[in-house]
């Protein structure tokens, strides 16, 4: 089964898929075009990975139990051990709470060192460490890109005329043919770049050619619409909604896209850069 089944029957993001994967704790096989092949098995123990987890049984303890490093009722009984003293602490910060009640204590009267004894409570979910998402700049890295391409070949009819059809269908074949190829060789493109955007496998390393290709013929047709009028604009809204809440969009399941940084002084390179190009369309083909 592919990952978005998994993600479907685990309940598990594929982020934290990816990240058990890089753990150990699942091993699925290769197809022969290089995707990943899970099992049902790979379903199961994720499942057994997320109900620990889910008991706030620490990562390296279920790696220790799903390598027979460790006996279940073992770590079970550490985890009873530590809940208690937990519950020892919440009940302690209960008290403080109501102490604080009871003397209408305010902010700038709170003598801390009195309550210091609170636990935190928060219980670990997700282990694959946060991600930044940054959704506009995704979609401005990837109008730069086609627009680049778009001056390219405008440029190159100019110079040399030998197609009468519309030029949308070129703008297309190129940027299918060519993007593929730069992500091959640099993990990044113009657009991206500017953004600090990389795009790599799973595993970190550079997309092969056909896994570029596979991927720009998804952006272009569930991300761009083709770029037909209309039918373009909805694809676009449609992958930008779906990119603001963090949706898995169809050309990243068998990639990973990481930032930088989410610095705003990549706007105004970007604005810079984008001015140079419209600058040079302009006045090498008049506009």
């Amino acid at each position: 089964m592919t990952i978005k089944e998994m993600e479907e029957q685990s309940g598990i993001s594929r982020t934290n898929i990816r990240f058990y994967e890089g753990e150990g704790l699942i091993h699925p096989q290769r197809r022969e075009n290089g995707y990943r092949d899970y099992t049902p098995e790979d379903v199961r123990m994720l499942m057994k990975v997320r109900l620990l987890r889910s008991m706030d049984v620490p990562l390296e303890q279920v790696k220790a139990v799903a390598s027979g490093e460790r006996r279940l009722m073992d770590v079970l009984k550490d985890l009873e051990q530590d809940l208690d003293l937990r519950q020892a602490h919440q009940e302690r910060a209960r008290q403080a709470a109501r102490q604080m009640q009871q003397n209408e204590t305010e902010f700038e009267d709170l003598e801390p060192e009195q309550y210091l004894a609170a636990l935190e409570q928060d219980t670990p979910v997700e282990d694959a460490p946060p991600r930044l998402n940054l959704p506009w700049r995704r979609y401005w890295a990837r109008v730069l890109d086609y627009s680049l391409v778009a001056l390219v070949v405008d440029r190159l009819l100019e110079l040399f005329p030998m197609w009468s059809y519309p030029r949308l269908p070129l703008y297309l074949l190129v940027m299918l043919l060519v993007e593929p190829l730069v992500l091959m060789l640099f993990a990044t493109t113009p657009g991206k770049a500017i953004f600090g955007i990389r795009v790599t496998d799973p595993e970190g390393k550079r997309l092969s050619y056909g896994a570029g290709v596979e991927r720009t013929w998804s952006v272009l047709w569930d991300g761009m619409g083709m770029n037909i009028p209309l039918l373009g604009w909805y694809f676009e809204y449609k992958s930008l909604q779906e990119a603001e809440e963090e949706i898995t969009l169809p050309w990243e399941w068998e990639s990973d896209l990481t930032f930088a940084d989410d610095k705003n002084w990549r706007y105004v390179a970007y604005a810079a850069v984008y001015a140079a190009m419209m600058a040079v369309r302009y006045f090498l083909m008049g506009g």
